[in-house]
């Protein structure tokens, strides 16, 4: 069995404090990569130069370019350029990495057993990891400061990783692919805020005004209730790296997001 050829892809924007440890993951998981950046205004641009030897891509796409051609862009650029080299996309969210539906493997692993079972794209569980006054502030990598976290089991669907050959005009990578899928989920650890500033910055300035009708609601949500953002260490699971996640949802994730708004 030879190990099939992945593509990871990642879309930027002012992540800067995550980049360096997402890169390195998707490296650390045998994919070459690809990375476009949309205009941030962080340490965004400085950390792809960091890594521009080990991309084969990295493109500068300016802030007016619409957000929500940033997706379907990207596809085609996959489907005309990239998708005959590849067997495996994996296209996480950039504060997002992705895991094997356990933790005795690595991701890479399980990406080459879905491979060779025939099945044709996977869908992740979305656990939430959150920002607590819990965290130490001397450690400066994300994933080793942040611990707390717990499943958001009835967010839009996650699907971060299919074979290349299918690969389809993507909408936020909540739509279905052709072909099928994996009958057991993978997980995804998602670290949407990571602290107190970070957070304000993502919910005043970075994320304000996205929403267009029932899409990207929940940021006009946090905006106008910043209390909720504010998460009790003990009201999450605590992930030491090594034991299995846990899927018990003991927090209800809506509490901050909220809810779509009804239809006009």
């Amino acid at each position: 069995m030879s190990d099939p050829r992945c593509l990871g892809v990642l879309l930027c924007f002012n992540d800067g404090d995550l980049l360096e440890e997402s890169i390195t993951y998707l490296l650390e998981q045998n994919h070459d990569l690809i990375a476009w950046d949309h205009g941030s205004t962080d340490e965004t641009p400085r950390v792809l130069e960091k890594f521009r030897p080990h991309l084969c891509e990295i493109r500068r796409v300016p802030r007016d370019f619409d957000f929500y051609k940033l997706y379907p862009a990207m596809s085609r650029h996959l489907i005309e350029n990239h998708i005959g080299d590849y067997d495996w996309i994996s296209w996480p969210d950039q504060d997002e990495f992705l895991e094997g539906p356990a933790r005795d493997r690595r991701y890479f692993d399980y990406i080459a057993e879905a491979h060779e079972s025939g099945d044709d794209w996977i869908r992740f569980n979305n656990f939430n990891f959150w920002w607590t006054d819990e965290d130490d502030p001397s450690i400066r990598e994300p994933t080793r400061r942040i611990r707390r976290y717990a499943l958001w089991p009835d967010c839009p669907p996650r699907i971060r990783a299919w074979r290349a050959s299918v690969t389809n005009l993507r909408h936020f990578n909540h739509n279905p692919l052709d072909g099928t899928p994996l009958l057991r989920p993978f997980n995804l650890r998602h670290y949407p805020m990571r602290s107190a500033k970070q957070m304000r910055a993502r919910v005043e300035r970075d994320r304000a005004g996205l929403r267009r009708g029932d899409m990207n609601f929940h940021y006009e949500n946090m905006r106008r209730r910043p209390s909720s953002l504010r998460i009790l260490a003990a009201a999450l699971h605590y992930d030491d790296g090594t034991s299995e996640l846990d899927p018990d949802p003991i927090f209800d994730w809506r509490s901050v997001y909220g809810r779509s708004p009804e239809p006009a």
